[in-house]
Order: structure tokens, then sequence, then C-alpha cells
């Protein structure tokens, strides 16, 4: 039996906007790709003419294969692709149905291709969840975010130029920057004792009391690592729940070895328990604070990240 090829974003993108916006490959090939010519002298539209190339080329193409030239501005192919959606004749939607398909059920196929493609499905589904829930925002324009958000994963296949890309919009064209729902702090008062010093450092969300997920592993050189709903560098953390920011938190490794770590004014502040005396501390923004095996960092009341120490093959 041959196994089923997972779909790419791109592959997502046009299957998803046929399956609930009732728009053609080849309508949606005359919206999203460019009339600037190739050096062959035709330009992707023309070519996507030819219901094979476009198949072939982009449709069903791996991402690595996809060439950026392919594709005309993501924002105004969004704009256009949103114009159909709300006048198509028979199968019109909504701002909110268009909300419903990319932040529900059906738009998690994009999270999926995205992961298949070895990218970070975790920072594009924390970037829907924003742009859904953005208070300054009306749901026309939540909608018009959302499908930039979509449409620009599914053109680059990469979810950190895609997440990028459309806070650049909301900025520019919205008139918001993208913040941090405001969420109730809820306390834990788990025990803990204190363990020896550790010369590798990782972090492990908890939830609920039991473990969720593997460790994040810190870096043994100086770098800084992030962590943030947005959080977009190497190595930076995205498991993080619904009222963390964007930037929340940076740690890194002083010349003594030492770890620090410091709130980025987060929206929701960041708590430290102490791993021995379960004492709290709230940090205040822009001043490093130690962070030792079994402390625990607290952010924006409910995610939990406890620091480990461990041998890494």
């Amino acid at each position: 039996m041959l196994a089923v090829k997972e779909q790419t974003p791109c592959g997502v993108m046009f299957d998803l906007l046929k399956r609930q916006g009732g728009i053609t490959h080849q309508e949606l090939a005359d919206l999203v790709l460019s009339s600037r010519p190739l050096p062959n002298g035709r330009s992707p539209r023309d070519l996507a003419r030819d219901r094979s190339w476009l198949s072939h080329n982009v449709v069903h193409a791996d991402s690595g294969a996809l060439s950026p030239r392919y594709f005309c501005d993501w924002g105004s192919a969004a704009a256009r692709i949103l114009g159909r959606l709300k006048s198509r004749r028979g199968s019109a939607l909504t701002a909110d149905e268009v909300i419903l398909v990319l932040a529900g059920e059906p738009g998690r196929a994009m999270d999926r291709a995205l992961e298949q493609s070895r990218q970070d499905a975790r920072l594009y589904r924390n970037a829907v969840e924003r742009l859904e829930g953005e208070e300054g925002l009306v749901p026309g324009e939540r909608a018009e975010a959302l499908l930039v958000l979509f449409v620009a994963a599914g053109c680059s296949g990469d979810a950190r130029e895609a997440v990028s890309y459309v806070m650049d919009y909301a900025r520019a064209a919205l008139g918001r920057l993208v913040g941090t729902p405001t969420v109730s702090l809820a306390k834990t008062d788990d025990a803990g004792e204190r363990t020896a010093p550790a010369t590798r450092l990782g972090l492990i969300r908890v939830e609920n009391g039991y473990v969720a997920g593997g460790p994040h592993w810190l870096p043994s050189s100086g770098e800084s690592v992030e962590i943030g709903a947005l959080a977009m560098g190497e190595g930076d953390i995205t498991d993080v729940g619904a009222g963390v920011s964007g930037r929340h938190l940076r740690l890194w490794r002083d010349e003594n070895g030492d770890w620090l770590v410091e709130d980025l004014g987060s929206k929701n502040g960041t708590e430290l328990v102490d791993g021995a005396s379960r004492v709290r501390v709230r940090l205040e923004a822009g001043v490093a604070t130690p962070l030792r095996p079994a402390d625990e960092l607290v952010l924006a009341g409910d995610t939990a990240l406890v620091a480990i120490e461990g041998v890494v093959g």
C-alpha cells in the first residue's frame, strides 16, 4: 500500500480555500501568484493557466521547491481573497465565519502541515490565537489579519517568516500592535526540594501537577534564550499558555556559569518560586534574577516551567 503524502502548507492553503470558501485552484492562483515575468519571460500567473504546471510546481510542490518569485505580496493577496470570500454569490462568508475557519479545526490543517515541514507549528498557532482574541480589532480586521497569516504561511512554508510578516502588517495596515490577553492569575503551592547546582539546565512544563512534553535544554554557551508566545529565535521556547506575552522572558548564562532570568516587561507578569523554600517572588521587568535547578517560573499565572538539571547526549 502506498503511503499518503502529507499536505504542504501551500497545499493546505489551496485545499482549505476551495473546500471552505468555494475558490477553485485556478481562481486562487490568479489571486496569489505574481504577474512579474520569470527568467523564461512568462509570469507565474500566466504559467498557472496550465493546470499541470500549477499542480506540480505550486499546489503539490515540496515546500523547499517553491520559489518566492511565484507569489505576489501576501497582504495584497489576502485582501483579494477576503474580498472574494465575502462577495462570492451563493457561498459568501461573513468575517466571523472566516475567523471560525482559520482559527478553528479546519485551520489546524496548516498547523499539521507546518509541523510536517519541521516548522514551529506552536508559534503559528500562538499567533492565530492572539489575532483571534485581539481586543483592539473588530471582526473584519481579525479576519483580515488571520487570512494574511494563513496566506503568508501557505506561500512561504515558513512559520517564523509568516508570523513576523503578519505582526508587521497588523502594525502598518491595521494600526495595532498585537497584545497579550489579560488573564486571572492562578497560584500553585506544589512542594519541591533544592537539587545540587547543574552544569546543564533545562526547563520542563508542568500542567496540573503532570509533566507536559519534553525538556527544553538551555544552551551551555552564553547565548540567551527567550520564552514567549511569539519568540522567534533559534532555541527560543514557545510552549506557553494564552496569557504569556509574545516576548515574555529572557534567560542567559553569565561569565560565572550561573543562569539569570529577567522579565521583558510582560503584560501578565512572571513569578519565580524558590525550589527549596517555595517562596514566591514577582520579577521586576529588566531586573536579572538567579535561576537554579528546582526553581519554578510561573508565567502569566498559568504557564509553569520547572528548572531541571540533566546530561544531554
